[in-house]
C-alpha cells in the first residue's frame, strides 16, 4: 500500500523568511521516488499557495484552506465554498468588532486594503498575489473557503458563539484566528484524500508546527511535530523531529524509514 505524507507550510517547510532548507527539498523528492505520496496541507487558501520554489519541490497534491479545497496531480478533486449567507453572517460579526479581515478562496483573496495600511501580511499578499488580491468593498459576492481575522484589542472570546454552528474557529493567539466551515480541518482534508485515493489511515504521516496542525497530527497514524513547533503541537504528535533549520523534515522521514 502507498504511504501518504502531509506537510504544513509555514514553520514546517519554510521558515519565517520563506527559506526552504536544501535537505527538505532533497528528502521530499527522495520520498516520492520511493513511491510515497507527498501533499502540501495548509491553512492557506489555494490562491495563496503560489510560490514557484515551494511547488517546484514536487508534490502529488494540495490540501488547502484547512481541508476545504483539495487538488491531486494538478486537478481539483474537492471544494467546499461558503454560501453567500454564511459569508454575509461572518462579515457582519467581524465588522461589528472592527476586525481586519481576509476572505480566502481558490482563485482570489479579498481584503479592505485601506484598513490594513502597511500591514506586513497584506503587503506580502499584494506582492505575491498581484491581481488575485481584490478590494473587498468593491464586491458583493465572493467565492471563498474561509476567513482569516485579526482583532487587535483581543475581544475574541465570544466569537465562536457569535458565529454560531456553521463555523469552526481556530485561534492562533488572542487576536488572530481562522474561521472555517463547520467540521473542516486539515484532518478532514486528509480523511477526504485517503477516501478518494484508497490510502489506509495506518499509512498516513503528517508534519506540522502550530495551532491549526493539531487535529492533523492527532488524526494521522504518525504525527510529527517540528522541533521549532509549539508545545501544543509537540504534545499532539507521536514524534518530535529537529528544528526546521536542523534538517527537521529529513530527520523525521528517516526516523520512520520513509527515506534512506
Amino acid at each position: 500500500m502507498k504511504k501518504a505524507v502531509f506537510f504544513d507550510i509555514d514553520g514546517t517547510l519554510w521558515d519565517d523568511d520563506m527559506r526552504i532548507p536544501e535537505s527538505t527539498v532533497a528528502s521530499i523528492r527522495a520520498l516520492r521516488e520511493r513511491g510515497s505520496y507527498a501533499f502540501l496541507c495548509s491553512g492557506r487558501s489555494r490562491v495563496n499557495i503560489c510560490s514557484e520554489e515551494l511547488l517546484g519541490i514536487g508534490f502529488d497534491g494540495v490540501v488547502a484552506s484547512c481541508g476545504a479545497h483539495i487538488d491531486f496531480q494538478g486537478e481539483k478533486i474537492f471544494e467546499k465554498l461558503l454560501s453567500r449567507e454564511e459569508v454575509a453572517h461572518a462579515l457582519g460579526v467581524m465588522e461589528s468588532r472592527r476586525a481586519l479581515i481576509v476572505l480566502e478562496g481558490p482563485e482570489y483573496a479579498y481584503v479592505n486594503l485601506e484598513d490594513f495600511g502597511d500591514n506586513p501580511y497584506v503587503s506580502y499578499l499584494r506582492r505575491e498575489l498581484g491581481e488575485s488580491l481584490k478590494n473587498l468593498r468593491e464586491y458583493t459576492e465572493y467565492e471563498i473557503n474561509k476567513l482569516s481575522v485579526e482583532i487587535s484589542d483581543g475581544s475574541t472570546a465570544d466569537i465562536p458563539e457569535a458565529l454560531g454552528d456553521r463555523f469552526d474557529v481556530i485561534f492562533h493567539n488572542e487576536c488572530l484566528m481562522e474561521i472555517v466551515p463547520k467540521g473542516f480541518s486539515k484532518a478532514s482534508g486528509i480523511e477526504k484524500v485517503c477516501g478518494l485515493l484508497g490510502i489506509a489511515r495506518g499509512d498516513t504521516y503528517a508534519f506540522g508546527d502550530s495551532a491549526n496542525d493539531l487535529e492533523m497530527l492527532k488524526y494521522v497514524a504518525h504525527g510529527i511535530a517540528m522541533g521549532n513547533g509549539t508545545a501544543a503541537a509537540k504534545e499532539a504528535a507521536e514524534y518530535v523531529t529537529t528544528d526546521i533549520r536542523e534538517n527537521g523534515i529529513e530527520n523525521g522521514l528517516r526516523h520512520y524509514g520513509l527515506i534512506v
